[in-house]
């Protein structure tokens, strides 16, 4: 395919079309495999019922704090309404939403409502009924398939049956099942294999199956050229070796920028928020993981490089000593290998140290061990296993004050520790 030539006009426009669509591209693959390959329903919970480890891997850069409760709505037929129960004083808990345009669309929990849930519901642009009572909030959403998570949290195993209560008893139900009527039968759809074909036809497919295109118009316009457009299958030659190279010069520019991206302060958010910001650190923030809350929820710090200025590798052990953020929910420091993105196993299963587990000191700052060894080291509550291979450190600020949300927060030194 590239051995075809491409004109410098026409690359040039691929890639800016490319640098768009990467995280409509990258949603898509994820709807793909965690609905359409495996045959799950949408409107139904997925439900992780044990914090995620090193077993977890449908979800790069996942927390350790939470369970989860993961699932696709899908309005296009009618509106859906996700049911919260009420949980304890001082458990912690959100629900989620984002777009297929990596915009958040709803985020609701301890945080803006107390221990308070609600019915929440999810309707696309074109749908005019009546509202129902009952409902606590109608959600006007651009993509007819929208990602939802919700997160409960679970302090440690110990927890993890308590936590549970609270997750069983949340419930997606179409309006339709709300009412207790016949509903309308689902939207049937062609879905592209990620797979055997270019991003054009994935990303094409999701700008056809809702208002994203409209509400995206001013990132596609002048973008004609280079293929993309709603519902568009029909490809040039050279539009499709143009899409090609375009992937490997934008993944290629989201590394480069990877390492000068500590915060994500400004890369996650909502539509109203992020809609006109610039691309690059926008989807920075999906390669490095899908799916992140912006920060009036919570913040993220990545830790990658040592006082040195070396990449991390868990070969050495590290100290990071720090002032502990000021947030209202929790905090926690979580690592993962740089390869996969994901936890990777260790001898304790402990993938995460916050402020739930550590013991500050005298001072009020709060030190962290890291090593690949793990003997002895199980009753120290401050130590946090690394991968035996290159990782990186997420510091997680939930409910952060308007420092840590506006990106002030210092990040973290890791110290390398000699042998």
């Amino acid at each position: 395919m590239q051995s075809r030539t491409v004109s410098p006009e026409l690359q040039a426009i691929s890639d800016r079309a490319y640098l768009y669509a990467y995280g409509i591209d990258e949603a898509y693959k994820h709807l793909y495999k965690t609905l359409v390959e495996p045959d799950c329903p949408a409107n139904r919970f997925q439900i992780i019922r044990h914090l995620a480890d090193d077993k977890y891997t449908a979800h790069v850069s996942i927390n350790n704090d939470t369970l989860h409760l993961m699932g696709w709505l899908d309005v296009a037929a009618e509106p859906v309404i996700v049911s919260v129960p009420d949980h304890d004083d001082g458990r912690y808990w959100v629900l989620h939403t984002m777009d297929m345009g990596h915009y958040t669309t709803t985020m609701l929990g301890k945080r803006t409502r107390g221990p308070k849930g609600g019915r929440f519901m999810f309707a696309n642009h074109a749908w005019s009924g009546e509202v129902p009572n009952g409902i606590t909030e109608v959600i006007r959403v651009e993509s007819n398939f929208i990602k939802l998570m919700g997160r409960v949290m679970a302090t440690g195993v110990e927890d993890e049956k308590k936590a549970l209560t609270y997750v069983d008893d949340w419930n997606i139900r179409t309006l339709s099942e709300f009412l207790g009527q016949n509903g309308p039968k689902p939207k049937v759809r062609k879905f592209v294999p990620p797979s055997g074909n270019s991003w054009l036809e994935r990303v094409n497919f999701v700008l056809a199956d809702g208002t994203m295109a409209i509400a995206d118009a001013h990132w596609l316009k002048g973008l004609e050229a280079s293929g993309i457009g709603a519902g568009k299958m029909d490809f040039t030659p050279e539009q499709l070796a143009a899409a090609e190279i375009s992937e490997q010069h934008v993944i290629a520019k989201l590394k480069e920028v990877l390492p000068t991206l500590t915060n994500a302060s400004d890369a996650l958010g909502t539509r109203e928020q992020l809609g006109h910001a610039d691309r690059i650190p926008f989807q920075v923030a999906t390669y490095i993981g899908q799916w992140g809350a912006p920060p009036v929820e919570a913040s993220y710090v990545q830790m990658i490089r040592d006082q040195n200025g070396d990449a991390l590798d868990g070969a050495n052990d590290y100290t990071i000593t720090f002032v502990p953020p000021k947030v209202s929910q929790f905090w926690s420091v979580t690592a993962y290998g740089s390869k996969t993105k994901l936890m990777i196993a260790n001898a304790l299963n402990r993938h995460s140290r916050g402020d739930r587990h550590v013991k500050p000191n005298a001072d009020g700052t709060v030190t962290l061990r890291l090593s690949n060894d793990t003997k002895g080291k199980a009753e120290d509550t401050n130590f946090l296993p690394v991968p035996n291979e290159n990782f990186y450190l997420l510091l997680r600020m939930y409910g952060g004050d308007e420092d840590v949300q506006a990106g002030k927060f210092p990040v973290p030194v890791v110290q390398k520790l000699k042998k």
